[in-house]
């Protein structure tokens, strides 16, 4: 398989390089780099340039011009080691505060790594510039590539002053459950909107198939599932998939991921191309995971009311946004309905699934505190009386344990003890 022959493999890279801190720093390094280059050119062929740099510009002598830039570069990188540690002091604290699961959140926060970027760009294309200083005959000064220099040291002024803004931002509570809870319901309305615009297919079974289960050669989280590669294979084969695997699931070689109801054995090429819909990783991921975003809500809930923080106000803000993200499963386009396809057959995330991951899995910790549990109590009740069927059904279950919190909480179709 080529390395980007999976759609599923290059998403999940993709995924990875965003919530890495190590992409646009690098890229603005080389960036940094490129720019001195560049500048230095100009300053060769200054006939290139539509006007004439001002007297004041190039009236500083070699020496001068190189003190200049070795101050200045000396100062950028002092000042990014120093962001770089205030970084690691946020990320220590979210972690220990809020969950190891949210560092990925902090990871990906686009302002902090471009800051740390634009300062490593500097200090890069000071050093290019100074190295081009020529204190002897001729004597040669970059005047273009000084008066950049300057000017990105003054960009990176102002850089240090958002960044000092930012990264206290970045780790306040309420930030973080409101990004969380956008996510969550930006992520139902993307699954809602999904299932509007699909035509299911009438595909049946031809009686006697046995089913052929295809199992993965790794063992790790499904972090990337490529559903549109797995309808191109069943359409063109005229193939039934039914995959029993989620993103946010753990799967291992012994495990079966998918069945295909074939008249035909399956080739070695059919199968790897299979295998290609899928793609795992370390660790669960909220791409393609809405339960994952809600379980990272209902963590913030438990540990908002541990006895080593006892913070019953931060619980209230996880189950307001957890609370926002059902309405939109229940009211959004017709709300988050059973679905089904019949060429290739998913597990479809469904309303009470999704409730029971959010405010029943939240319901153990809630009822510790009187605050909380009435809130929890509110909200479900706000539920329960906008919804019908079997989305109430799952919705009532929870009401009289909420009402009598010294019950053990036993729920149809949820976990025997949450």
């Amino acid at each position: 398989m080529a390395l980007f022959g999976s759609r599923a493999l290059l998403r999940k890279i993709i995924e990875e390089t965003r919530s890495s801190y190590w992409f646009w720093p690098s890229t603005l390094v080389v960036g940094g780099l490129l720019l001195g280059r560049g500048a230095i050119a100009l300053d060769l062929h200054p006939d290139l340039l539509p006007f004439n740099l001002p007297d004041r510009l190039t009236a500083i002598d070699p020496s001068s011009a190189s003190n200049t830039l070795s101050t200045l570069a000396n100062a950028v990188i002092g000042v990014a080691g120093v962001m770089f540690s205030m970084t690691l002091v946020a990320v220590s604290f979210a972690a220990d505060t809020f969950g190891p699961r949210l560092i990925g959140n902090f990871m990906r926060d686009r302002g902090t790594q471009i800051s740390f970027g634009l300062l490593l760009g500097t200090f890069v294309f000071n050093v290019i510039v100074l190295r081009a200083v020529h204190d002897g005959d001729p004597a040669f000064v970059p005047y273009i590539g000084l008066a950049a220099a300057m000017g990105l040291t003054l960009m990176s002024v102002f850089t240090i002053i958002y960044y000092i803004h930012h990264v206290p931002e970045t780790i306040n509570v309420s930030n973080i459950a409101s990004d969380l809870g956008h996510k969550f319901s930006a992520s139902i309305r993307k699954l809602i909107d999904a299932r509007s615009n699909h035509t299911a297919e009438e595909v049946t079974v031809p009686e006697g198939t046995e089913p052929r289960p295809i199992r993965l050669q790794t063992t790790g989280y499904l972090q990337q599932l490529d559903r549109q590669a797995l309808f191109d294979s069943a359409t063109a084969n005229d193939w039934v998939i039914t995959v029993r695997a989620d993103p946010g699931d753990f799967v291992t070689p012994h495990m079966v991921v998918m069945e295909v109801a074939s008249d035909t054995d399956l080739t070695d090429k059919q199968i790897e191309t299979l295998r290609d819909a899928f793609a795992t990783g370390n660790a669960r991921t909220e791409a393609q995971s809405t339960t994952f975003i809600a379980d990272e809500l209902v963590e913030m809930i438990a540990r908002a009311l541990s006895p080593g923080f006892n913070d019953p106000f931060t619980a209230m803000n996880c189950l307001n946004w957890l609370h926002a993200g059902l309405l939109d499963a229940l009211l959004y386009n017709g709300g988050l309905t059973p679905h089904e396809t019949q060429r290739v057959r998913f597990q479809h995330l469904d309303f009470p699934t999704l409730f029971r991951s959010s405010f029943v899995a939240a319901a153990p910790y809630t009822m510790t505190d009187k605050m909380c549990r009435e809130r929890h109590l509110t909200l479900t009740q706000d539920l329960l009386d906008r919804a019908a069927g079997d989305c109430r059904d799952a919705i009532a279950a929870l009401v009289p344990v909420l009402t009598a919190p010294h019950q053990p909480i036993k729920l149809r179709g949820s976990l025997d003890a949450v």
